[in-house]
This record gives C-alpha cells, structure tokens and sequence, in this order.
C-alpha cells in the first residue's frame, strides 16, 4: 500500500501552464505539413481553431505536470480556449452540420476539460475481501485538518470484493489532496488496499441483484459520471466540497456467503486505465 500521494513522472519537470501549451501548439502546428483530406475551404480556414483544440486536449492530458498553484487558472483558461475556437468553427460552417471528424475534435476537448476537473486519487481493494468501518471519526479529522474536497468511502458494513475501487478523493479542479490527507484515507483504509494512483473521475461499483437466483450477483464498476446503471452503489459520498455528509451505520445481519465477481462495463474502467 502507497501511503503518500503518487508524484507525476519523476522525469518530467513541473511547467507553467504557458510553456505546457506552447508545447503541444508546436506539436500540433507540425500536422500543418501533413496532406489536406477533402474539398472544403471552411475546413481549411478552421484549421488553426482545430489545431487550437488539439492543442488543449493534449495539455490537459499532462496537466499533473502543471505547477499545483497554477492547475485551477490553467483549466480556466483552457475553459475560455475551447468555447473560443469551438465558437470560430461553427461560425465558419454557418449553422450547417459539422464534418463528423471537426465535431469529435470539439468533443475531445471539452471532454479533457472535464476529466482535468474531475481527477483524483483511487484505492482499489487488494484482498479477497474488504469491510470498511464507518468514517465518522476520519471525516472529523480531515474537516479539523481544513480538507474541502470530494470523499468516497465503502458503505461501512458491505463487503468489497477484489479490484473494485475502495476509496476516492479529489479536490477542486482535480488538485492533488495534501499527503497528510493521503495518509489518513490510506491509514483508514488499511493494509487490504493498493493505491493510491491518479485516475480520471470517480469509478463507482454497483452491486446488482437477480432475485431469481436469490440475491446479488455481481459489482459493476463504471465510470459514475457516465453511468445510469442499476443496482446498489457501493462507495458512499462521506465529504462532498468540504461538506460532512451522512453515512449510513454498518448494517445488522450476516454478510455474503461467497465473493461477488467484480466486472466492468467498459475498457476505461478497468484496473490500469486512469488518468
């Protein structure tokens, strides 16, 4: 178990966000060289705004290289850089439809702005089984200490079973959280966890039931912004923006006679794929 926070590459110093992008731009401006696919002139004219974007999406891809301090004015500008070259293509094409590659190239940026923000730490359990006790007296201590970020914990009292995430934290545009913050959530955790490694947003476990065969057959884990899936979400919110929240007492009763299989529901939310 890792009790400090992961460092990014030690191979790659911090940048400011200025050098970061000016980085990709020139990497992006290469693609200039490259032979134009199609007729359309508007295409041509949009390229610097493509370009612009990609420019964006591949900086906000490395933007745990960023200096700590400047991570929230990064994403603000990068925020101001998508809504403006986005806003150019489509006063090129006029109201008419997009080429679908020009659409994806707006969706790829506006979708690594919103994985920047939503980034933070994941623990995974490592054992066969984990049963977490209730946080109450963690959340007390990581308030004391001035934490005012997001915090996901096992529902107390419910088995987790093998490679389904146990614990996640972030902050406020996907800062790292103070070690001594780390340190705490692992300590609580225990020695049945790995991690914590960097992953893009949260993943949520979903216990789901088939009441013909009895109860629950299986924990879905996907990625919960994404996710309207069924069944009964395994990590609770016990902080939600430095606000205490209400987590339920372990519950009375047996637990499960067997291990659940732990699947999931696309390649992104398989172990190894985070940020």
């Amino acid at each position: 178990m890792t009790n400090r926070k992961p460092e990014p590459d030690a191979s790659q110093s911090p940048l400011t966000w200025t050098a970061l992008l000016a980085h990709w731009t020139a990497v992006a401006q290469a693609a200039k060289s490259l032979p134009d696919e199609g007729d359309s002139g508007r295409l041509k004219r949009a390229l610097p705004e493509i370009i612009g974007l990609q420019a964006v999406a591949f900086a906000m891809a490395d933007l745990d290289r960023v200096l700590s301090h400047e991570r929230s004015t990064a994403i603000d500008k990068a925020s101001v850089l998508v809504r403006r070259h986005a806003s150019a293509i489509n006063d090129l094409w006029r109201g008419e439809p997009l080429p679908l590659a020009v659409e994806e190239v707006i969706e790829d940026a506006r979708l690594s702005l919103r994985l920047a923000e939503l980034a933070g730490l994941e623990w995974v359990v490592a054992d066969e089984v984990l049963i977490a006790e209730h946080p109450a007296g963690l959340v007390a201590g990581l308030i004391a200490a001035g934490f005012r970020g997001d915090l996901y914990l096992p529902t107390p009292g419910i088995e987790l079973f093998e490679g389904c995430p146990a614990g996640f934290v972030r902050l406020h545009g996907g800062a790292f959280p103070d070690e001594d913050f780390v340190e705490a959530v692992s300590e609580f955790l225990g020695e049945g966890v790995a991690g914590p490694e960097r992953r893009a947003g949260l993943r949520q476990a979903y216990r789901q039931f088939d009441f013909s065969k009895g109860g629950p057959v299986r924990d879905l884990v996907a990625m919960s912004e994404d996710s309207l899936l069924s069944g009964q979400p395994l990590l609770v919110p016990a902080v939600l923006g430095g606000e205490v929240q209400r987590v339920t007492l372990p519950p009375r009763g047996p637990g499960l006679a067997t291990p659940l299989p732990v699947e999931f529901e696309g390649p992104g939310d398989r172990p190894g794929d985070g940020a």
